[in-house]
Order: structure tokens, then sequence, then C-alpha cells
């Protein structure tokens, strides 16, 4: 049975690629890319041909090479290091019918074939700890390690990994590969931890600002008002405070405010706080002109928007901060809350049942001076390193097949998660979908956060940190702990030297 589903399974994938293949024959010229030799890849050119409009965004992706050589890799297997949370990003037992889960097995059965090869998962509780003594003992029996991003340091600090830039056929610049996250990680040239399409979490994660349609209409806002002032640049902070501030209603009638009444905006200050800064333009580290870490979050608009966002949350009558984390993916579906902030991962899971419609907005701009809509995802996205005990000799094999995981997660897992499934499924007009392109194009991911809690003194968290502790005095803050970061930084170079 299995053998029959790889047979169908391939023949569908041939199909559609023919089917792309003709369609871009029949009306395209050729097209050629600059040379591209980064770690041995032939030249390629990574976006789809020009006059291919009348193509599918999908039938586009289709058509961008992984530039990877034929290999016959003899039945090995590829063994992918993970905790059960995460391993629905790289393995899918069976079919299911679940397009999402689907997608994840088709692509691996492709992979399979093409190369003669097996993907497997070995599960961990603890693949931080796990491989770093992998590493050290020589014990190769993992290809690829995936983690969470925030936990980073523990694997990188140990020297547990390869240089990604050392890895034959893993092209960062292809558009599977999250440059904004890669460049920021990469310190003297180097990178151990690599987020791509591979790491669906990095879009799930994703934060925006929910709004339930019936309230938000009864009060004024519809969707078609809201989406304009989205289209039009002027979705802004101040504008947005405003317009939350006013709605109250006491629904329990119990004349106090409780977390059951209406409120304009919801949350909980933790990981939704870190989105702030991010949104504002704001950014958190930076490098110089020699590579080396700058501390970009000390200036006058951090010290405003600490002031501007604490006052909304604690001086604001229409702003609810609610008593437990990830409250608002409970009071929002229940239409307690206007706005909230929610990744994308609520549309598979909280709001699924939502009774109320929803639509998805990005986060405000600081003013209408800047130029885009900026957002970032939650810490816990995966990232993934190769372990030093990877014999140097496999590291083809390791490079090949990551890469091809990345690349056909784009062209396939992608596409079924974000456009079918978030954009159709999810989604109930082009409007909504056109929100969920503006705010996955304005992801951001500071590199600081690989090392928030180890080395930087949870810079990535110092906005919630004060926030939750309804303290303002940013610049107090800095002076008291610069010093150290700045130490800490020194010791940090010392894992890239």
């Amino acid at each position: 049975m299995t053998n029959f589903r790889r047979l169908i399974t391939a023949l569908l994938a041939s199909v559609m690629l023919i089917s792309v293949v003709f369609a871009t024959a029949c009306g395209s010229s050729d097209t050629k890319g600059p040379a591209d030799t980064q770690n041995g890849n032939a030249a390629a050119d990574t976006t789809a041909p020009e006059d291919t409009d009348s193509l599918s965004d999908i039938e586009r992706r289709a058509l961008i090479p992984d530039d990877l050589p034929e290999k016959d890799f003899g039945g090995r297997d590829y063994r992918i290091m993970c905790t059960e949370s995460k391993e629905y990003e790289v393995f899918a037992e069976e079919q299911t019918g679940a397009v999402e889960n689907d997608s994840i097995y088709e692509r691996n059965v492709r992979i399979e074939d093409r190369f003669n090869c097996k993907i497997k998962t070995t599960l961990n509780s603890d693949p931080y700890s796990a491989i770093v003594k992998i590493a050290a003992s020589g014990d190769n029996s993992v290809e690829l390690n995936g983690h969470l991003d925030y936990k980073a340091y523990t694997p990188i600090s140990a020297g547990a990994y390869y240089n990604w830039y050392d890895v034959p056929y893993v092209n960062l610049e292809k558009p599977w590969y999250s440059q904004l996250s890669n460049d920021s990680a990469t310190i003297y040239g180097k990178i151990f931890c690599v987020t791509g399409d591979l790491a669906i979490t990095a879009m799930q994660y994703t934060y925006g600002v929910f709004f339930n349609k019936r309230l938000a209409e009864g009060y004024g806002w519809s969707d078609r008002k809201l989406y304009d002032l989205v289209y039009d640049g002027t979705w802004v902070i101040d504008d947005f405070i405003e317009m939350c501030a006013v709605i109250y209603e006491d629904v329990d009638g119990n004349g106090k405010q409780d977390d059951t009444d209406l409120y304009g905006y919801g949350c909980y200050p933790c990981n939704p706080s870190d989105v702030w800064l991010t949104s504002f333009d704001q950014p958190l580290t930076g490098r110089d002109a020699d590579g080396n870490i700058t501390i970009d979050i000390m200036t006058e608009k951090t010290v405003t928007a600490l002031e501007k966002i604490s006052n909304f949350h604690f001086n604001t009558e229409g702003c609810r901060v609610y008593k437990n984390q990830w409250d608002e993916r409970k009071y929002f579906p229940q239409g307690l809350a206007v706005f909230a902030p929610l990744a994308f991962d609520n549309c598979f899971n909280s709001c699924r049942d939502m009774q109320d419609s929803y639509g998805m907005l990005p986060n405000p701009k600081w003013d209408e001076a800047q130029e885009r809509y900026l957002t970032n995802a939650y810490d816990q996205f995966s990232v993934y390193g190769v372990p030093l005990s990877v014999p140097t000799g496999d590291l083809e094999f390791v490079g090949t097949i990551y890469e091809c995981l990345n690349a056909e997660s784009y062209k396939t897992v992608y596409p079924a998660y974000y456009d079918v499934a978030l954009k159709g499924k999810y989604s109930e007009d082009a409007d909504t979908a056109n929100m969920v392109d503006i705010i996955m194009e304005g992801r951001l991911f500071d590199f600081s956060f690989q090392f928030g809690e180890a080395n930087f003194n949870r810079i990535p968290y110092w906005f919630r940190d004060l926030l939750a502790g309804k303290k303002t005095d940013f610049a107090s803050y800095y002076d008291k702990y610069i010093g150290k970061v700045e130490k800490q930084i020194e010791k940090l170079y010392t894992f890239y030297e």
C-alpha cells in the first residue's frame, strides 16, 4: 500500500510540474540569472520569468530551481532530531486527508524517491542538551537538529554545530530561507542555526492584530474601513489606541471591570509585547561596519513607545490586561475583545470554532512616515543546526536533503498552510488574504532572541518586562544593564571565532 501511495504521489507531482512547464513554455522567453557559486551551487535565477502573469503563485514557486544534483544516497536514513510537539514540521506518518498533513507526507515521499533516502525523526524532549552531548561524543546518530529559536544559545555556545556556510548545496539566498532572520544571525561569516520554510512554525507564530468583525462593525469600524486604513498607510498606533479606548461594556453587569467584560483590546503583556518595537521599526541590535554587534534599542522612540503602550494598557478603560499568559486566545474567540494580538496558529486552533467572523490586520505602524508594516514571530519557532558529530564526508548528504526539504516546503507545504488553509479555508475574503500577505512581507527576526536569555541580559524582553512591571523609565533600566550586556557580547564573539 505504501508503494502504491508513493507511485500515485509521484505521478501527481509529475503531472503538476509538466502542466506548469507547458503553461510557461507557451508564452515565455528564456531567462538567465546571475552566477551564484555560494556553497558550490550552480548559477540560478530565483525569480519566476517575467511573463508568467497568468500563473498562480504556487505555479511560480514550482518554476524556481533548487539547483541540486541528482544523487543516489543508497537508501540511507536522514535522521532529524526534534521535540514531539514540532515533529509535524518534518514528518507525517501517513496521509489523513488534511491538506496540511498530507503536504508534508507527500513532500517527504518526493524527496525520498528522488534521492533514494528515508526521512526519519528521533524525538527528544531536550534537543538542546542532547545535541551538545552527541556532538561532543562524536556519536553519528543525527544529521539535523531542530529546536526553538530562543534556546539556540545552548548548542551554539557549546560549539556543537557546523557553520551553515560550510555545508554544501545550502543556498541561503534562495526564497525558501528567511534572509532577514539568517542575515541577522550571521556573525563574522558564520551562522549555526538557520530558519527556512521547513520551519512552518516561523509562519504559524507570526503576529498580527485579529479583530471581531461583528463587534468592530457595531462600533463603527467595518472591515472595509479597517482594510482601507491599512491600504492607505494610515493604520498607526495613536489612532489604534484612540479607537480601542472608547470600547468597553460591563457584560456581566456587576459594576466592575473584569476579564469577562467586553474591551476594545485585550492581552497578557508577555510574548505579544515583544512585537511592539519591531512594529514601530525600532531595531534591538545591529551591526557596525566591521560586522560587530551593536545595541540599538536605546532611542527616543523606544522611551516614548514604552510610555505610550504602558499608558494604553494600564490607564485606558478600553484595554484589558489579562491575568494569565495566552488569555487573549481564550477571551477573543468568546467575543470579549474587539481586537487582540494573535499569531496565525490561532486560525488552526483557538479561533477554529469561533462563532463570529474575524479578520486579520498588520500591527499598527509608529506613524504614517514609516514605510511598511512590520512584525515578528514569537520566539518558539524552529531553527535547525548540523551537529559536529556528522562526518565531513556526509555534509553533502546533509546539505542536499536539507536544501530540498526547504525548497519543497516553499513550493508545496507552505502554500498548503498559507494559501489553502490560512487564506482559503480560514479567510473569508480577498482583503483578509491581502492582509495576510502584508503581515508576512513585514516579518523581522532579531538575532538577539537566540541569545537573549544568556548573552544579552534579556534585551529582547526588556520592553515586555518593563511593561508587565508597570515601569516606564527605560533609560535608567538601560544604563543599569548595558555594561553587563557589553561584557556578555565580548564572550559571545568567542563562539564565532
